[in-house]
């Protein structure tokens, strides 16, 4: 398979970049830039910005012009054209310490959100699946929950712990995507210097998972085999999302602790494509009662 090169998509360094999310009606890509509190969208040659009260660090799509954002306050719905926000849930309201994480959508209508202590203290954090209104533990003691990614047809979830650079995976029901039984260690990087950061499940059942410090984004096929890297000349990728017609990948970066490092065509924290790259599995929406 030819090496792919990466581009820029949009050149605004974003410190942490996280959560992109192509909205398949719309056609926009949205990510975040969540120390800053920024969310970003752009369609074409348009680009928006917009300034949020909270810390947003993971996206979902609800309808046209709905997207339900994770924050450190719990789910909110945001209106795209007028800015309203209307509040769903808190989710660690007992943890004034801890914040959001990653977050995706998964293909039964639910939302997981992941956790982590400010400090990213040890085992602080954990993964929680909101569906149906009511939010759920999905799993506990983790550090720095990362890489939220399902694969439908395999009837699997899966996610990482970047702290101790490993990803694991867990069975969910068939027809409800509700988890089953324990995870398990599905991939391990504790032997490198890279820890897996955000991920998303190509159509094949594939596994793209970007690697902070890594400069790369690894394709892990279903059977925890390699196949496939694509280089991000960035050495903080920090998240995947199919986008377009699903052969394009989208990939945030982070900024973050890279300020005085030298760059070549990729800034560090800029907002990346590769065209062409497969064909990916576009986000499903959440269903919520009310949108």
């Amino acid at each position: 398979m030819n090496t792919l090169t990466a581009t820029v998509f949009d050149n605004t360094l974003n410190f942490v970049g996280e959560g992109p999310l192509w909205h398949p009606i719309t056609q926009t890509l949205y990510w975040v830039d969540f120390p800053n509190h920024l969310l970003h969208s752009k369609k074409g040659d348009h680009k928006a910005v917009q300034r949020l009260d909270d810390m947003v660090t993971a996206l979902a799509w609800v309808n046209n012009e709905t997207l339900l954002l994770a924050s450190d306050k719990g789910l909110n719905t945001y209106n795209t054209s007028t800015h309203k926000h209307i509040f769903l849930c808190s989710v660690e309201a007992d943890k004034p310490d801890n914040r959001s994480n990653d977050g995706r959508a998964d293909p039964w209508g639910g939302f997981w959100i992941s956790t982590m202590h400010t400090d990213a203290k040890e085992n602080k954090g954990a993964i929680y699946r909101f569906y149906n209104g009511v939010v759920t533990q999905v799993v506990s003691d983790l550090t720095i929950p990362n890489g939220i990614c399902f694969d439908k047809k395999r009837a699997k979830a899966y996610y990482a712990d970047s702290a101790v650079q490993k990803i694991y995976c867990l069975d969910v029901n068939s027809d409800t995507g509700a988890p089953i039984g324990d995870a398990v260690i599905f991939f391990d990087y504790s032997n490198t210097q890279v820890s897996p950061d955000g991920a998303v499940i190509d159509s094949e059942g594939n596994m793209w998972t970007a690697l902070w410090d890594g400069a790369r984004v690894d394709c892990i096929s279903p059977d925890a085999k390699v196949i496939r890297s694509l280089e991000t000349q960035t050495p903080r990728p920090t998240c995947p999302a199919f986008g377009d017609d699903g052969t394009t990948l989208y990939v945030t970066s982070a900024q973050c602790g890279l300020e005085d490092t030298p760059f070549d065509a990729i800034p560090h924290g800029a907002t990346l494509v590769f065209k062409n790259a497969v064909k990916g599995a576009l986000e499903p929406c959440v269903k919520i009662d009310g949108f």
